[in-house]
């Protein structure tokens, strides 16, 4: 490692330091680090095929992590930005990089939250990752536990309706490139034999937020996957799945083949 890199590197753990200690330092001293350090590396043109390729992965996590500390209220756009471009940046040089493709997957994944977020306070059942799961299939498969079938065809209806909404829309545009990466980032991950539990979860966490905001009868293909993803992270020497997935994966894994 030149002179160069070793102080980009040292920078950039200085800032994940201080995220780590966020609520001494505030974000607003974060921030500003993040972006003096985004103009140096842009001004010594750091991204290029000559710099590693995990030294110039490892900066962009760290940058990332800033632009998206506070998830659900959305991201430090310029920040944000800077980092996708960078991702996109590193996969022209290195297609292949699982640690790169994961990167822009959960770009997608963390601008979708807002969104994500506004649709569970408005509807009352959580399409994001952290919230309620529905069950592959759950949209076409009519329950017979109401009390009159008029009101399940409304409610049906009503559902169907939402879906056209703008945070819906908005959703699901975010989402899909999203599960791209994150599925691409799987599968050289699994040809490095470098395949974790925690890239499995977070692109079937993925996976069931666009089947939550999708139309019925695509999402089932969405949930289907979801559960693949899970059997896989389940598999994974030493790696407990959380709970919630845990429970997801018991309840409706059986519909799955």
């Amino acid at each position: 490692m030149c002179g160069r890199q070793q102080v980009v590197v040292a920078e950039a753990r200085r800032i994940d330091g201080m995220i780590i200690n966020s609520s001494d330092i505030g974000w607003h001293a974060i921030i500003d680090s993040a972006r003096i350090f985004i103009t140096s590396l842009d001004g010594i043109m750091f991204f290029s095929k000559d710099d590693p390729v995990d030294l110039q992965t490892l900066v962009v996590q760290v940058v990332q992590k800033v632009a998206y500390h506070n998830v659900d209220a959305g991201p430090i756009s310029d920040i944000a930005e800077w980092c996708l471009s960078r991702w996109l940046r590193i996969l022209q040089y290195f297609p292949r990089d699982a640690t790169a493709l994961r990167g822009a997957g959960q770009w997608w994944l963390s601008k979708a939250q807002p969104s994500l977020a506004r649709i569970h306070a408005i509807d009352g059942s959580s399409s994001s990752s952290e919230g309620s799961l529905k069950r592959p299939g759950s949209d076409a498969i009519t329950t017979h536990n109401c009390q009159e079938e008029g009101d399940t065809t409304q409610a049906n209806s009503e559902a169907e309706m939402r879906l056209h909404s703008p945070d819906y829309v908005e959703a699901r545009g975010i989402l899909l490139p999203a599960v791209e990466y994150l599925r691409r980032a799987v599968d050289e991950a699994q040809n490095q034999e470098a395949l974790g539990g925690d890239l499995l979860i977070t692109t079937a966490e993925a996976y069931m937020s666009l089947g939550n905001v999708s139309y019925s009868g695509v999402n089932e293909e969405y949930f289907r996957q979801a559960i693949l993803y899970l059997r896989r992270a389940s598999d994974v020497s030493g790696f407990p799945l959380p709970s919630h997935l845990q429970r997801y994966l018991e309840d409706y894994g059986r519909f799955v083949d």
